[in-house]
């Protein structure tokens, strides 16, 4: 895995699955790369996330460096709220079809976005069993096959995700922060499920620090490559929006310096397949630019 990158497509809202998923896909079908998509498996209730001014401290900076109304939509900050939130998968069938047709792979974000990031550190393990089963069983109906890999909203995961996931036979999640793939420790127990975290920075939190611009920030992320393997995560509601030329450019500059693009789940294959993969403990932590906790990988000792 010399110099390659996995593009980690996170869909976080109805407005993300419906408008950003085929922007993506005309970018990545123009470009030959193959990327991971997650989605939702339940309701859109961004609406919610309001609780957060209160709850996570720097919420209100970073919402007003990346434009929250721009990015999201007046009607999705009313979903949860004021009005229903749709059903992201179930409404967006064909949509799904469509990214296992061109070749991406299709993984599981969640089946409420917003209840998973702000309450899954607090389940327990009923509660939480109770939201993966549920999440699986609508992947399952949609799909027609097991889900093979997972994306904790949020990066937020506990122990029960981990022994669930493993239970269940998932291949691979990617829930962490962190440097490279390894094997999960949490709360003394070491998980057989392969973590593949994410390594670079994510444009919300990079927009209105490094710069505004998209050539400086383009620079700015090529310069953060390494040499081995590189997990960028995109978001559609950026990268499949006013973005999207942040992300082609990117895109073709990493190509120019020699870098390849794989699915999630063939890097996750490969790794299992070589000797030698580290166990590291996984913790609650911080990132710059990002407000509240995320999971983030540790090195043991």
């Amino acid at each position: 895995m010399d110099r390659t990158i996995g593009i980690k497509v996170d869909v976080d809202t109805f407005v993300g699955m419906r408008s950003g998923v085929p922007v993506l896909l005309d970018i990545f079908r123009g470009h030959n790369v193959k990327a991971s998509f997650f989605v939702p498996m339940g309701n859109d209730n961004t609406g919610r996330t309001v609780k957060r001014v209160f709850t996570r401290k720097g919420f209100l900076k970073k919402t007003s460096r990346v434009g929250v109304v721009s990015t999201y939509g007046v009607k999705t900050l009313m979903y949860g709220l004021v009005l229903p939130g749709p059903q992201i998968a179930r409404k967006n069938i064909e949509l799904i079809r469509k990214i296992i047709k061109e070749g991406h792979e299709l993984g599981i974000h969640g089946y409420d976005h917003v209840r998973w990031h702000d309450s899954i550190k607090h389940f327990d393990e009923r509660d939480t069993r109770r939201e993966i089963e549920k999440l699986l069983s609508v992947y399952r109906e949609i799909v027609g096959v097991n889900a093979r890999s997972f994306a904790a909203p949020g990066w937020m995961i506990n122990p029960f995700v981990f022994e669930i996931l493993s239970d269940k036979g998932l291949l691979y999640s990617s829930d962490t922060r962190g440097m490279f793939p390894f094997y999960p420790e949490m709360s003394g127990k070491v998980f057989p499920i392969l973590q593949i975290p994410t390594t670079l920075p994510t444009l919300d939190e990079v927009i209105g620090i490094v710069s505004a611009d998209e050539k400086v920030l383009v620079d700015h992320y090529v310069g953060l490559l390494a040499d081995g393997l590189n997990i960028m995560t995109v978001h559609t509601e950026l990268e499949g929006k006013r973005w999207s030329g942040f992300l082609g450019s990117f895109i073709n500059e990493a190509k120019r310096r020699g870098f390849t693009f794989e699915r999630l789940i063939d890097i996750a294959e490969d790794v299992r397949k070589t000797p030698g993969t580290p166990t590291c403990l996984v913790e609650y932590g911080s990132i710059p630019g990002r407000a509240g906790e995320v999971c983030v990988q540790a090195a043991k000792g």
